[in-house]
């Protein structure tokens, strides 16, 4: 069962380490396994059609795989700034340039069982974890200035993060965020309106137990950050990725087909969950 928060970062991290254990896995993290030993699976298990759902996950970590190696070529990405991290481990399994700095940032909790559990493994890049309550405004307001003072050129990643903010909140992070010259680049997982309702109906009173509903899920998708600071370059749709992978739920390429026969802004609303490349 989730009990709080950080919870979901062992809900995500276990999906990785089924991933990682098929035979045609797509992606390898063979840390996921370690972060989360029996209690991410016991979540997973916990959950109404919880190894069903895999199939989101493995599709926006592919997506932000993919998008975070060629952004950090292309653009010579000097910093990269993980926000609420988790479990995520991509410090330790991508293929990232050594001089890369590399911020993961999470509540204390989380990131102790992790600073644990990873204790001896080597990172692939200049790595820091950050212990921080992303809520408190002063702090973070202080460590984005810290990060961007020794930055060029700075990715934002937000995985797994924006849906737990207020509509007010991921207003006032993304504005933050945007004052920083050096913070370039940001890969910002999105859930849409029709997303989020299908999510509380399945799993919201457990999510709602644990003090972990999600609120945010923008109507107009990535052009939300218009108005903050931050132009959309690209857009992902996670349910397209896990057709295209293999890892839809049955069914899927005809519900897509038919998508197809509605109108515009319809199709925009049901295929909105996924990942936004915005720039600032």
């Amino acid at each position: 069962m989730i009990e709080n928060i950080s919870d979901t970062a062992f809900l995500v991290a276990a999906y990785r380490a089924l991933e990682t254990e098929r035979k045609d896995a797509l992606f390898q993290d063979p840390f996921a396994k370690k972060l989360v030993g029996d209690k991410g699976l016991k979540i997973v298990d916990g959950l109404h059609a919880g190894r069903r759902s895999s199939w989101f996950l493995v599709a926006r970590t592919c997506i932000l795989d993919q998008w975070i190696l060629t952004i950090i070529k292309e653009e010579n990405i000097d910093t990269v700034l993980n926000l609420a991290a988790g479990l995520d481990a991509r410090a330790y399994r991508l293929e990232l340039p050594q001089s890369l700095r590399w911020f993961d940032v999470d509540l204390p909790a989380i990131s102790n069982h992790k600073e644990l559990i990873l204790k001896n493994d080597k990172p692939k890049c200049d790595y820091h974890l950050v212990k921080m309550d992303l809520a408190d405004q002063a702090e973070r307001a202080r460590f984005f200035t810290e990060v961007a003072r020794d930055s060029k050129k700075t990715l934002i990643i937000s995985e797994g993060f924006l849906m737990y903010l207020t509509p007010i909140q991921a207003s006032e992070l993304a504005q933050e965020l945007a004052q920083h010259s050096p913070f370039r680049f940001w890969l910002a997982e999105l859930l849409g309106p029709v997303q989020l309702a299908m999510i509380k109906l399945k799993w919201g009173k457990q999510f709602k137990a644990a003090n972990s509903e999600m609120a945010f899920a923008p109507k107009e998708g990535p052009q939300f950050f218009k108005a903050c600071g931050w132009e959309a370059v690209d857009f992902k749709s996670s349910f397209d990725e896990a057709i295209k992978i293999g890892r839809a739920p049955k069914g899927a390429p005809l519900l897509k087909s038919a998508v197809r026969l509605l109108p515009h802004n319809l199709r925009s609303l049901i295929n909105s969950a996924g990942i936004a490349f915005l720039k600032r």
